[in-house]
């Protein structure tokens, strides 16, 4: 394993994206084997597999033409990144970065920000699955 570090930056993340990515993670900490996140680009987007073995995830960051199409989601499909990482690491980072966020905006900010309310349920199980490990 690569001590490489990815990121990925969304122009526009809908209410759904972000508590759907808490909630993929907080599925990862509870033993979840698979699981994905989409951010969507209408009618493209992106999605983000997670598959999680014992200790690691392997992460696919897929960009797809058309999600409006199921039947051609493949043939036109573009791996944007894949690689392995520790859960444990993964998850502190995910966090770490929900952290770093609601440190520089808070709730309302990110209302004021992005026009819709920060998911504070999903946060709120994650941190509490976090915790309890």
């Amino acid at each position: 394993m690569n001590d490489a570090e990815q990121m990925v930056r969304a122009s526009y993340v809908g209410p759904e994206v972000l508590a759907g990515f808490m909630n993929g993670v907080q599925a990862l900490l509870l033993g979840c084997s698979a699981t994905f996140v989409t951010f969507f680009g209408e009618p493209s987007g992106t999605r983000v597999f997670f598959n999680q073995t014992e200790k690691e995830v392997f992460v696919q960051i897929v960009e797809f033409a058309d999600l409006n199409e199921p039947a051609s989601w493949w043939s036109n499909a573009r791996l944007v990144w894949a690689g392995r990482v520790q859960t444990e690491a993964f998850v502190s980072a995910f966090m770490a970065m929900i952290e770093e966020l609601l440190s520089e905006h808070g709730t309302h900010g990110y209302r004021r920000r992005w026009g819709y309310e920060f998911p504070v349920l999903e946060w709120a199980a994650l941190q509490a699955a976090h915790s309890s490990r």
